[in-house]
């Protein structure tokens, strides 16, 4: 068994036992135990099919990591008033949001590129780390499990994103169009805590350290930009940022 079909199983078990704890009270969560019942399925299924490094490398990771997202996010049932207070109140401690509005256009325009770019950084650390001699499994466990426990706390820390609750946008940007409309077509629409964009980003430059230090220094770069992005952008709280950060450091470190 791999490490990340494991992970996956262990998830998507307690995704379940989440949705029916929760269901005492709302109603079984329909959404959130199909999309357990699909990622066992899709465990079990990887686990007992012959190693392919398309199935296995390119595939059935990326599908249970949405599954996962997607299934977390049926769990979401109202703001929390007192983690929404926390989390703004940090924001607001930092001035955030004042200094997005100071941005140059051309500076926030990049920062919305690399908030929506991280998906197509995640399979591009993939090449890249297997190019350096890493392992996909290796890849996949770090990536996976940091998402799990990213995701793994929507049901218990529940909020709405900033963008949300500020209205007005924080800059002019051609690019946030296209951000808001990938947002509104395959997101959950809440807040997620620890932030899976920050931490996603900041994974991917961990598991490319083995590369040419110009390729070790882009993607640190990207990650940053990633959670500035993600920040400045006001599609997270600087505290996800922060927390995803620092669950990518532990599992890397871990793993």
């Amino acid at each position: 068994m791999r490490a990340w079909e494991a992970g996956s199983t262990v998830f998507f078990v307690y995704l379940a036992i989440t949705a029916l704890v929760r269901g005492r009270r709302r109603g079984t969560p329909a959404r959130a135990l199909t999309a357990s019942f699909v990622g066992l399925l899709l465990s079990a299924a990887s686990l007992r099919t012959a190693d392919s490094a398309v199935l296995h490398s390119w595939l059935l990771p990326p599908v249970l990591l949405l599954t996962a997202y997607w299934g977390t996010g049926a769990l979401f049932d109202a703001p929390m008033p007192r983690i929404e207070r926390l989390l703004r109140g940090c924001d607001e401690a930092l001035g955030i949001r004042s200094i997005a509005l100071r941005a140059p256009r051309g500076v926030a325009e990049l920062l919305e590129i690399a908030y929506s770019g991280v998906y197509v950084v995640i399979p591009l650390a993939l090449w890249i780390a297997l190019a350096a001699g890493d392992t996909a499994v290796h890849f996949w466990t770090v990536v996976l499990y940091t998402d799990y426990i990213c995701f793994g706390c929507l049901p218990w820390i529940q909020s709405r994103p900033p963008r949300a609750l500020e209205g007005e946008p924080p800059w002019q940007s051609r690019w946030r169009t296209l951000n808001l409309q990938i947002l509104e077509s395959a997101s959950v629409g809440v807040n997620t805590f620890p932030s899976g964009h920050a931490a996603e980003g900041l994974a991917c430059a961990l598991l490319v350290t083995g590369s040419p230090w110009p390729v070790v220094i882009a993607m640190s770069v990207n990650a940053a930009a990633i959670a500035a992005g993600a920040v400045f952008g006001r599609y997270h709280y600087a505290l996800d940022a922060i927390f995803g950060w620092i669950v990518a450091v532990i599992v890397w470190l871990a793993t």
